[in-house]
C-alpha cells in the first residue's frame, strides 16, 4: 500500500538520511504492492548526490521544475542506487534544496506521489518553520530519530504534542543505540511508541552512505532496518485502510416523503461500526531480514 512516511529528528544529526535509505531498502515488497522511493526533502541540503556521485540534473530540482508547470509525477526524477534503492536526491546546496522543497510542497507534488508510491521522505530537522514542515503536516506516519540519552529524549518530550499534532498524527520514536532502560519505559516517558532500536554499526552506516567495505551478508544495521520497516509498513497499511461504507437506512427509519428532519422534530443517527472507538495502530516487526541486495562500491551486500 502506498503512503507518505516522513523521517526526521528534533535536533542534531542522528543519521536521518541513512535511515531513510535503509528503511526504503528494507521495506517489504508484496505482490502488486506500491514501489518504494526515498525522497531527500531536507531543506538544509542533500547527501546522496555526493555519496554516490550522481548527476545533479536528475532529482529534487528537476521534479520541482516540472511541478511548476502542473506535472506532479515522479517519472524521470528518480535515480537507482547500486542494489536497487530508488531515490530522488536533493542538491547539496541549501538554498537550492530549500527552493525545490518549497515548490514541491506548495504544489502538493510529494503528497500526490504518495498516492501511488510509498514515499520515505528525509525531512531533516522537524521544525514548524522548516520548509519541509508541510511534508510532515500531510504525512501518514512520522518517524523521529533520537539517541537514548536523557537530553535528547527530553527534547522529544517537549515536542510530543507538536509531533503528534495533538494526537491526530501517527508518530513513532526510533532509537539510535541501545537504551539503558526497557523500551516500554522509554515509550511511557516520552509519550510515543518505540518503533525499534538501530544498533551502533559504523560499517553498516558507511555502506549505506556509499563507502566501500568488505561485508557481504546483512549486518546488524541492515537487519534492524528490515525489522523496523516491516513494522512501519504494517502500521501504514492499518492507517490507510478505508472506512467501511455507511450502512443503508432501513425503510422503517426513513422519514415520510415530503417531510424533513426538522419537521419531524427528531433526527436519526447512523453510526459507522468502530468509528466511536478507534484502536491503536502500532504493530511490531517479527524478525524479518531485508532481502534486497544492496551494492555499495564494488561489492554486493545484502
Amino acid at each position: 500500500m502506498s503512503g507518505l512516511v516522513a523521517v526526521g529528528a528534533v535536533k542534531g544529526s542522528p543519521g536521518v538520511t541513512t535511515t531513510a535509505l535503509g528503511l526504503a531498502a528494507g521495506w517489504p515488497m508484496r505482490p502488486g504492492g506500491a514501489p518504494v522511493v526515498a525522497v531527500e526533502a531536507d531543506p538544509s541540503g542533500g547527501d546522496v548526490l555526493g555519496w554516490y556521485e550522481l548527476p545533479g540534473s536528475i532529482g529534487l530540482v528537476s521534479w520541482a521544475a516540472q511541478a511548476r508547470s502542473g506535472q506532479l509525477g515522479l517519472s524521470g526524477h528518480v535515480q537507482r542506487l547500486p542494489g536497487g534503492v530508488e531515490v530522488v536526491a536533493a542538491p547539496v546546496e541549501a538554498t537550492a534544496a530549500r527552493g525545490a522543497v518549497e515548490v514541491l510542497t506548495g504544489t502538493g507534488a510529494i503528497r500526490a506521489a504518495a498516492d501511488t508510491v510509498t514515499v520515505v521522505a528525509d525531512v531533516g530537522r522537524v521544525d514548524p518553520w522548516s520548509a519541509a514542515a508541510p511534508v510532515v503536516a500531510v504525512c501518514d506516519l512520522l518517524v523521529i530519530l533520537a539517541r537514548p540519552v536523557p537530553v535528547e529524549l527530553a527534547r522529544v518530550v517537549g515536542r510530543e504534542a507538536d509531533l503528534t499534532a495533538a494526537g491526530r498524527r501517527e508518530c513513532v520514536l526510533l532509537l539510535v543505540g541501545e537504551p539503558a532502560w526497557p523500551l516500554d519505559r522509554v515509550a511511557e516517558s516520552v509519550g510515543l511508541p518505540v518503533a525499534g532500536v538501530l544498533p551502533e554499526d559504523p560499517r553498516g552506516a558507511g555502506l549505506i552512505a556509499g563507502r566501500p567495505g568488505g561485508r557481504r551478508a546483512p549486518g546488524p544495521l541492515a537487519r534492524a532496518y528490515g525489522l523496523v520497516a516491516r513494522g512501519l509498513a504494517e502500521q501504514l497499511a492499518d492507517r490507510r485502510v478505508p472506512l467501511p461504507p455507511l450502512p443503508a437506512v432501513p425503510d422503517a427509519l426513513a422519514l415520510p416523503r415530503g417531510t424533513t428532519g426538522a419537521s419531524a422534530g427528531r433526527t436519526a443517527a447512523v453510526l459507522v461500526p468502530g468509528a466511536s472507538s478507534p484502536e491503536a495502530q502500532t504493530q511490531e516487526g517479527s524478525g524479518w531480514v531485508p532481502s534486497t541486495t544492496v551494492r555499495h562500491g564494488r561489492g554486493e551486500r545484502r
